[in-house]
């Protein structure tokens, strides 16, 4: 019986994985939808003058000729070091989370169905998150591997009201899965030693939610113009399966009380649903001949995630809601570009995004930390009619501490980087 007793809180280290609480973070909302705009560290709300517009401030594009469209892909990485901290794992304790590169592809298309009123689709991913740390580290029992994938498809309609402002709205169809992988472990009574006793794989199907968007562009004397978009909540109900495997650990009767606590060998329904924020833009740039400068200022509104409610259907004891207590989080951008020929234009810029994550829900799961960054880029002309982007920005996260207080357990300092290279062809026809 005082075996059993010690076994009583597997159902809560079962859950740990079903609940992925740290996974949806500002820190892996995505805001690099082009490369251009890339280049220009993501301030393009008042730019927004080619068809990646669709996502920067869909009003831009009433004010583009003919029909045209952008193909292109971000290709990402990220590496994460992890230093522990007394009392777990401990000072001198340092693992690496695994390297991985991202593939983002995005595609938009625009066109007039009158010449006022123009219509627009992009593809292309909002959000997305992937870490993967070795097997055998000390925060296995926190989280192994996470991956996010989120879709969006973005229909909009602009419609140019006079001749220097426009406005826009539109549609955001999210389609979304997620997979989270971790282990579970229980104190061995006869070593008194936390002991792998198993571990657990949450997968669920793709789902899909609705949002709206709306975007306002205004062109000013003397160069100057002004750009607001507003991008709605867009909430998933997930539905997946909770897939557990038992690992013997050479105690026969131990492993016979674990296994009559957790479902082991089956595959219950697991329900659990995440209302992604909604994000305010607003931006100023200048252009003139051959300079143009812009800045962008954006507010995600994570504190629409307070908690996470889970469900695994028939085991009411792994069901539960996790609070998270996210706050809002703003993002500054500046870009500037200069036209160094007519076929030549060169893009900068830099970033400042805070980290909406409070300290106790800082993990493996999600290492986030305010993060700086900077970009260059350059725009060339194939043709009179293509152009062919490129861009490289750089994300340096600062230190960031669990300061003792991890709700996991699991404390010390987070050091990341990410390195972003994108390529995009737009082609007007």
């Amino acid at each position: 019986m005082r075996m059993a007793r010690r076994m009583g809180f597997l159902a809560l280290a079962a859950c740990l994985l079903l609940v992925p609480a740290a996974s949806f973070g500002a820190g892996f909302a995505l805001f690099e939808h082009g490369a251009r705009a890339v280049g220009l560290g993501g301030a393009f709300g008042a730019t927004a003058d080619d068809p990646t517009a669709i996502y920067f401030n869909p009003a831009g594009i009433a004010f583009l000729e003919g029909t045209q469209f952008a193909l292109g892909t971000e290709l990402i990485t990220e590496s994460s070091t992890f230093n522990g901290a007394n009392p777990y794992p401990g000072q001198g304790y340092s693992v690496d989370m695994k390297k991985q590169i991202f593939v983002l592809p995005q595609l938009y298309l625009t066109g007039a169905l009158t010449p006022d009123l123009h219509w627009g689709i992009g593809a292309y991913a909002p959000f997305g998150l992937g870490t993967w740390w070795p097997d055998e580290y000390a925060g296995k029992y926190v989280s192994k591997r996470v991956d996010l994938k989120v879709f969006n498809v973005n229909p909009t309609l602009s419609y140019k009201v006079t001749d220097n402002l426009a406005l826009a709205a539109g549609i955001d169809y999210f389609y979304s899965n997620l997979s989270l992988t971790q282990s579970l472990g229980a104190i061995n009574p006869y070593t008194q030693q936390v002991a792998e006793v198993g571990q657990v794989h949450l997968y669920t199907d793709f789902k899909g939610g609705f949002g709206w968007n709306v975007g306002l562009l205004g062109k000013l004397d003397g160069g100057f113009s002004i750009g607001a978009t507003y991008r709605s909540n867009v909430k998933i109900n997930y539905t997946g399966n909770a897939s557990f495997t038992q690992f013997p650990t050479g105690y026969p009767d131990f492993d016979a009380i674990v296994g009559s606590q957790i479902p082991f060998g089956t595959k219950p329904t697991a329900k659990t649903s995440i209302k992604f924020p909604d994000e305010k833009r607003i931006a100023l740039a200048w252009h003139g001949s051959k300079l143009g400068i812009e800045a962008d200022v954006m507010r995600m509104g994570w504190s629409s995630f307070q908690d996470l409610p889970v469900e695994v259907v028939g085991y009411p004891l792994l069901s539960q809601t996790r609070p998270e207590k996210y706050t809002d989080s703003d993002c500054y951008r500046l870009g500037v570009e200069y036209k160094a020929s007519p076929s030549l234009a060169l893009q900068f810029g830099l970033v400042d995004d805070k980290s909406p994550v409070p300290t106790e829900s800082v993990s493996p799961l999600l290492p986030d930390a305010e993060r700086k960054g900077a970009s260059i880029g350059a725009s060339i002309g194939l043709s009179p009619k293509t152009r062919l982007d490129v861009s490289y920005f750089y994300l340096k996260f600062k230190d960031r501490s669990t300061e003792g207080i991890n709700s996991d357990g699991y404390d010390g300092t987070y050091k990341t980087t990410a390195n972003l290279l994108g390529i995009t062809v737009v082609h007007k026809f």
